[in-house]
């Protein structure tokens, strides 16, 4: 059976909204950092089902208990500011999806961000952070028997 070519995943009606895409991402680490609970909220989807799962937290599924999450962590004086780096974009139709490096002054956390397309704006319709795995240390090189091949 014979396939036809696979779709890119950013075709080229989708280029210039990459951009608005990682735009839309790093305002929401701005408005985390900033502790600004009305951009947050803002951020969030109000047409669709949203869905948050904070570092060892379970699920939330409802946007009002979402936002009530990000208002308690927003206020807590001891949160963390946090960017992103290292974004990876996949979209599809009205769907993107963003998986990035969550930078915090304790550590990294790797984090993946769900958006949908409401009107003219990208809005978070899934947000979950977990723990980043500790990059691979440096090994020293492996003495090989010179007479293997393999």
């Amino acid at each position: 059976m014979t396939r036809g070519p696979i779709p890119p995943l950013v075709a080229s009606s989708q280029e210039d909204d990459h951009e608005a895409i990682i735009a839309a991402n790093r305002a929401f680490y701005a408005a985390f950092s900033r502790r600004d609970f009305e951009a947050l909220a803002q951020m969030w989807a109000t047409t669709v089902p949203v869905a948050c799962v904070h570092p060892g937290q379970p699920a939330i599924l409802d946007r009002e208990t979402i936002l009530r999450s990000w208002q308690a962590i927003l206020r807590n004086p001891h949160a963390p500011k946090a960017g992103a780096s290292d974004e990876f974009v996949i979209v599809r139709g009205g769907l993107a999806i963003v998986v990035c490096r969550e930078i915090l002054s304790v550590g990294h956390l790797i984090a993946t961000n769900a958006f949908v397309r409401e009107g003219d704006a990208w809005r978070m319709v899934h947000h979950h952070a977990a723990p980043a795995p500790q990059a691979p240390t440096a090994q020293p090189p492996e003495r090989r028997d010179p007479r293997k091949l393999h």
